[in-house]
């Protein structure tokens, strides 16, 4: 490619893509420091470059396979030198590099993370970033969406998680999880940049090829939610019990029965006893007990001894047969009744 050539389907600056395909490409070399600036900034975000020494003949190579927030970008430079970049306050992207070719670091808070063929970084926005690139270094990376690796987090685990996922900065290439990563980085660059890639085609293809790279970055990739992602998942219970769990909790001071529970679950008693067996680990009439047994001691907790009895606690919440209550209350709490409702006058 000459110098200061763009490819074809791109105007100066900005990437764009072609009217059939969902990526935009872009392709750039310069031996101009400013106008590599101006193309960083218009694809990735604000450089600001500074060749190692004074004197040094600039020459460096971009290219961009993408959309802004999911991308593959290359970089090659034949010089030494820094880049500084911008502290961001609002972008909601994540990036991960290394370097296929020679060796770069980061520097970032006071420490520096280095960049190589078995180790790379991920970094975001936030506080300033530097850059430092060795001699006739090549350079790849990959951009991703914060608020989507949130997403997909909080299903992998089944369960809402609160704001971004934090990653940790140094990212070990070498280890079998980086293997993999390393590997689904380079089929995705791979892919984006094939002309004739079904993931440039159809979006379909796009998003799940975006989803395979997140779910692969978290699994592979330390963070703060890595202990909980890799450790086994209990299967779901199906509706029928929790319906089950639902009604008994909103119903409990009822004399309910098993036919009861398990005709308000939409199932037979069979399949109720056999799904509480092996979702909950106990009858569906144990549960209710649980359920009945919570409620009397938080009761207990707050009652008026003066007004309240154990024998009045003990039947709204379901129970009629004292002695049982006495035992199974003991049993689960250490102390009996009494003991509990009277605390608070002792104290």
């Amino acid at each position: 490619m000459a110098d200061s050539e763009y490819s074809p389907n791109t105007e100066v600056g900005f990437p764009v893509a072609s009217s059939n395909s969902l990526i935009a490409d872009f392709a750039f070399r310069t031996p101009k420091l400013d106008e590599f600036e101006d193309i960083l900034r218009n694809t990735v975000t604000e450089h600001r470059l500074t060749p190692a020494s004074r004197g040094t003949k600039f020459e460096g190579e971009f290219g961009f396979s993408g959309r802004s927030d999911f991308s593959v970008f290359n970089t090659r430079f034949r010089s030494k030198l820094e880049a500084d970049l911008a502290p961001e306050e609002s972008d909601d992207r994540i990036g991960f590099a290394m370097a296929v070719r020679g060796s770069n670091e980061l520097v970032m808070r006071g420490k520096e993370y280095s960049m190589s063929g078995s180790q790379g970084v991920t970094f975001t926005s936030g506080p300033p970033r530097t850059l430092r690139f060795s001699d006739e270094s090549d350079g790849l990376g990959l951009i991703m969406n914060r608020h989507r690796i949130a997403e997909y987090c909080a299903k992998l685990l089944g369960r809402d998680i609160e704001g971004h996922v934090q990653f940790e900065t140094h990212f070990d290439l070498d280890s079998p999880a980086g293997q993999s990563w390393l590997r689904l980085v380079r089929y995705t660059s791979t892919e984006i940049s094939n002309p004739l890639s079904l993931v440039r085609q159809f979006a379909a293809a796009r998003q799940q090829l975006e989803q395979m790279v997140i779910t692969g970055f978290l699994l592979s990739h330390r963070h703060i939610y890595s202990i909980a992602l890799h450790q086994p998942q209990p299967a779901a219970a199906p509706y029928y019990v929790k319906r089950a769990e639902a009604y008994i909790e909103a119903h409990f001071t009822y004399p309910l029965s098993l036919a009861d529970i398990a005709a308000q679950s939409g199932v037979s008693a069979r399949s109720l006893q056999t799904g509480f067996q092996n979702f909950r680990h106990m009858t569906p009439m144990a549960y209710l007990r649980s359920v009945r047994l919570r409620h009397a001691h938080q009761a207990l907790l707050t009652a008026d001894p003066a007004l309240s009895t154990v024998t009045d606690i003990a039947l709204f919440c379901g129970f009629n047969h004292m002695g049982e209550f006495a035992s199974l209350y003991k049993r689960t709490y250490g102390v009996n009744p009494r003991q509990t409702l009277l605390k608070k006058l002792k104290a």
